[in-house]
């Protein structure tokens, strides 16, 4: 027994050595196998828990969400009949009207209208393959505006009638109970009128302006900031129409007094009369009160064939327009235009024209005009000839001579006036009661601003409001204006004390280049170089109306009754 022990200690000594394993008998290699296992399975069982931890620890990626667009259906949402009053500074567009397939250098307004609306979902428009996609389409909107405006020319009141998406619960299926008469049960059955919308409970409670979409916030939120929204009429009438419905338009022209830079003249030169018998002015001055005389005599019923430019696609022979009211008055920051319109007559301009040197800043003036409805161009060819009789070049009786078209059938060739002043204020709807909710009156948005989109004040004051945005517009001109106005003070008081000395050096040679080159303003930030002026009625004559229409007849292959749709905008 010793000895067996003694042999078995040797052996586990030799496990904890190096082993020879050729001295072992099998009992003992057996168990070395078994020992070696067991350490095999512990460490890889040791290894494979490291692991996971390890793996655990690291940061597992989110699964890559693909978006997927939600299907818009229009069928779920009722809509409903509205009108739109906004406003937008037009320098930076193509005018109001899109033309379909007719690319332009800028937008229109019409086309940042129309994707605001698009992208809101207020609109459901008929598909048109005839049209692009992306292009506006206005199928099956009930789309109409009161005035087109050209490119370069703003509106502050314009407005169109569309139908757009409701907040209104849609109407319940209506019950309907009948008598089979051949087994003589009573069965119900329900259906959906097209026509008739059955008024249910919720529709009852529905209240058309509070629990209604506030169309201004949420359009102005998606249109260019110099396009805003002012104002929606909840209820117009069925047959509303934006261009047909209104009675009168109203434009406003602005310019300034003097209209561009004076020249420097001897003293002399101010003695010279002009056409009309008044002392002629220094040159860059307007005569207002013989613009105001002038504009009186637009005034009534006339045919305005010489005013305006003639569109042939359209084949319009009636020229008649009233013109309600037509005046020059002055415009004064936060009044009302109509309050200073009277002018001593050439008192105060007198002083202003002897204090431009003195820093006095220049006055601005406007040519409002108001009418039933207007032609192409109708209102910048009025101002131009305005312009002429202002400058001292052309006598007020011009206009009635213009108008008599027994006398002057033919349009003589003038230019017409910038667009960049000319501002359509308001158009009017005077036999019809149209209640307006303007920005700032209580809407949905006070009931529920996150849903609605709308914000504090009703979308019209607070971060993102008409107000706000606006005043960011307004903030970059007038800093470029007060920047330009001290610039032009700094060159004017340049030199003024040898200022007399040059008006002496200069006095001659002005009125001699004056003879030669006629400066002619047309509201622009320059005058136009034109030679020696001939008077309007001197000048050659364009075709007539009735031989513009029969050239673009034969040139379209049409038959000679044709006639578009009367010219109203």
């Amino acid at each position: 027994m010793a000895n067996s022990s003694a042999k078995e200690l040797d052996h586990q000594s030799s496990i904890d050595s190096t082993p020879d394993y050729s001295t072992w008998d099998s009992r003992h290699l057996v168990e070395r196998v078994t020992q070696l296992e067991e350490q095999l399975r512990t460490r890889t069982a040791k290894y494979e828990l490291l692991s996971r931890r390890a793996v655990s620890a690291s940061p597992t990626p989110k699964p890559t969400r693909i978006k997927t667009t939600r299907q818009f259906d229009p069928s779920k949402y009722s809509t409903r009949f509205i009108a739109l009053k906004f406003a937008y500074l037009g320098q930076n567009y193509n005018g109001l009207e899109y033309h379909a397939n007719n690319t332009t250098p800028s937008p229109t307004i019409e086309e940042e209208v129309w994707k605001a609306l698009q992208k809101a979902k207020l609109i459901f428009p008929t598909p048109n393959p005839s049209l692009k996609e992306g292009e506006p389409n206005w199928d099956g909107c009930e789309y109409s505006k009161s005035g087109r405006t050209d490119k370069g020319v703003s509106a502050f009141g314009q407005v169109i009638g569309i139908r757009v998406r409701s907040n209104r619960p849609l109407p319940k299926p209506k019950t309907e109970v009948r008598k089979e008469e051949d087994n003589g049960y009573t069965s119900g059955g329900s259906y959906a009128s097209d026509n008739e919308e059955h008024q249910s409970e919720d529709d009852a409670a529905f209240d058309t302006v509070k629990d209604e979409i506030p169309y201004p916030q949420v359009l102005n939120r998606l249109l260019p900031p110099e396009i805003r929204v002012l104002a929606w009429c909840s209820s117009p009438p069925p047959d509303f129409s934006a261009r047909f419905s209104c009675r009168e338009r109203r434009y406003k022209y602005f310019f300034t007094q003097p209209a561009f830079a004076p020249t420097t003249t001897s003293k002399d030169s101010t003695e010279i009369r002009n056409v009309n018998g008044s002392p002629k002015r220094r040159e860059g001055w307007l005569d207002i009160e013989v613009m105001k005389e002038a504009a009186s005599r637009f005034e009534g019923l006339h045919d305005f064939r010489n005013f305006c430019k003639v569109d042939p696609s359209k084949q319009i022979d009636n020229f008649q327009r009233r013109i309600n009211s037509a005046n020059v008055v002055e415009v004064k920051p936060g009044q009302d235009a109509e309050a200073s319109s009277k002018v001593p007559n050439g008192s105060d301009d007198e002083s202003n024209e002897n204090a431009f040197h003195s820093h006095a800043p220049p006055k601005i003036y406007a040519f409002k005009v108001q009418g039933s409805a207007f032609l192409w161009h109708q209102v910048r060819h009025m101002v131009a000839i305005l312009f002429l009789i202002g400058q001292g070049l052309e006598p007020p009786s011009l206009i009635t001579d213009l108008l008599n078209i027994s006398k002057n059938a033919q349009k003589p060739t003038y230019d017409m006036a910038d667009a960049a002043p000319l501002v359509l204020e308001d158009c009017k709807f005077p036999n019809l009661d149209l209640k307006w909710v303007h920005l700032g009156d209580y809407t949905g948005a006070e009931r529920g601003i996150a849903k609605a989109g709308g914000s504090v004040g009703g979308g019209k004051y607070g971060l993102g409001g008409a107000v706000d945005e606006m005043w960011k517009v307004w903030h970059g001109h007038k800093i470029d204006e007060v920047l330009a106005d001290e610039l032009l003070d700094l060159t004017v008081r340049g030199g003024q004390s040898s200022e007399n000395k040059q008006q002496e050096e200069m006095g001659s040679q002005h009125v001699v280049r004056s003879s030669q080159s006629q400066k002619i303003y047309l509201g622009g930030d320059a005058p136009r170089l034109m030679g020696r002026y001939v008077p309007v009625l001197d000048r050659p004559r364009m075709e007539s109306v009735a031989a513009i229409n029969e050239k673009y007849r034969r040139r379209k292959g049409l038959p000679e009754s044709s006639k578009a749709t009367s010219d109203v905008g």
